[in-house]
């Protein structure tokens, strides 16, 4: 794991839901954490690749380790645009092969089309 390389902001948050002042539910999002990670596009033969096999993964997210992410979470990204990009969590974090616990990879989907 290169450190050096993780130079993107990323902002992880979890849906959470909860009731209006007329009683009607409702969902927000609320920040889980907040660390740097390594944001790593895929290449259009990949991308053609996970299409063929029914994933829309489009990039990667390297990390340092955070226990309890999943893939009900979505992904905020600083430093791509002027505004930050918003990314689904595809599949369950994969951890490190070595100890399990330095760092996660993420392939990241686009969002959901009723997020804000």
């Amino acid at each position: 794991m290169n450190i050096g390389r993780m130079d993107k902001m990323v902002v992880i948050e979890s849906m959470q839901t909860g009731y209006d002042e007329y009683n009607y539910p409702t969902t927000t999002w609320a920040e889980f954490t907040r660390l740097y990670g390594d944001f790593q596009p895929l290449s259009s033969k990949d991308i053609v690749a996970a299409q063929a096999g029914n994933v829309d993964t489009r990039a990667r997210l390297i990390t340092h380790f955070v226990d309890g992410i999943d893939s009900t979470m979505r992904v905020k990204i600083y430093g791509l645009a002027a505004d930050p990009k918003l990314f689904s969590i595809d599949g369950n974090p994969q951890p490190d092969l070595k100890s399990n616990r330095e760092h996660l990879t993420f392939n990241l989907a686009p969002p959901l089309a009723d997020w804000t």
